[in-house]
Parts: structure tokens; C-alpha cells; sequence
């Protein structure tokens, strides 16, 4: 038998044999490995005794007005200045809170998401002027006229182009 102390993974088998949870099988394997094993062994006795001294303990019994006289005392206590402080906020911050969450949700929901915001122009100052050269304005200038003639084919009234 793999001793359950050194492997670790076993250690509930142990608890089990403590507990008398075993079936006989297992306890006579178990009992049999507490023989050569000291470790297994005292730590088998010492939960033995803890479920004897469990087994054995009586609570005591309480008295039948026992309630009674502990919420009395539990009322003679002082109220610290702090609860006092805080006692008409007990109820009033969960409800502001739900109230903080209800007003954001409708700000939210009332947002238009698809309308772009309006960015307002740079000053002057800040702008930046491109230089350009003169091939770029040809090409832009060729890709404008071919946009007209393009233009001149289709009918402003329909999608159709001209024939």
C-alpha cells in the first residue's frame, strides 16, 4: 500500500479510516499499513481521539428565556456616534446609487450613436500648408476632366448612361 502521508493525495483514505468510514476491506488494509508506518500511525491515533472527544462532548443546555434577556442586553448597549451618524444613510445610498445607474442608462440610451460629432476647424495659425508638386496637380487635373466627361454621359434624372 502507497502510505497516504508520504503521497499526500491519499490523506481523506486516512481521514476515512479515523472516522470509521471504511468498508472492512480497506480498514484491515489500512490497519495493516499503520503497523509498519509510524507516521500514519500517529496521525491516525491523534484524529481517533479528536472523534472520541467529539463523540463524548455534551452542549450545555441554554436557559428557555435566554433570547429574551439577550436582545434586552443587546438594547442596553450605547449607540456609537458613528451608527447614529450613519443610520438615516442605511437606506438612502443604495437607493441614490440605483438612481446614479438609472440616470446614466438614460443618457445612454438617448445618445445617438450614428451622428458623427462636429469637429471644429483648426485656427489658422494651426494649419498646415501641403506643398504640392506640380505632378500631383496635373493628375488631379486629368482625373477632374475625366470625372466631367464621365459626368456629361449620365442623365441627372437617371442611372442610365447615354448611347
Amino acid at each position: 500500500m502507497i502510505c497516504p502521508m508520504e503521497s499526500g493525495g491519499n490523506a481523506e483514505y486516512l481521514l476515512d479510516y479515523a472516522a470509521g468510514k471504511l468498508n472492512a476491506g480497506a480498514r484491515e488494509q489500512m490497519a495493516r499499513h499503520l503497523e509498519t508506518c509510524a507516521a500514519c500511525r500517529e496521525f491516525a491515533g491523534g484524529q481517533r481521539a479528536v472523534w472520541e472527544a467529539l463523540d463524548d462532548w455534551q452542549p450545555t443546555a441554554i436557559s428557555p428565556d435566554f433570547d429574551r434577556r439577550l436582545f434586552a442586553r443587546i438594547e442596553q448597549e450605547p449607540v456609537s456616534w458613528w451608527k447614529r451618524l450613519t443610520a438615516p444613510l442605511h437606506h438612502a445610498v443604495p437607493i441614490g446609487a440605483t438612481a446614479a445607474v438609472l440616470v446614466v442608462a438614460g443618457v445612454l440610451m438617448l445618445r445617438p450613436w450614428n451622428v458623427p460629432t462636429p469637429v471644429a476647424d483648426a485656427p489658422k495659425s494651426a494649419r498646415v500648408v501641403e506643398q504640392l508638386q506640380p505632378e500631383q496637380v496635373d493628375q488631379a487635373l486629368d482625373q477632374m476632366e475625366m470625372l466631367r466627361d464621365l459626368n456629361h454621359l449620365v442623365k441627372p434624372d437617371s442611372t442610365e448612361p447615354k448611347m
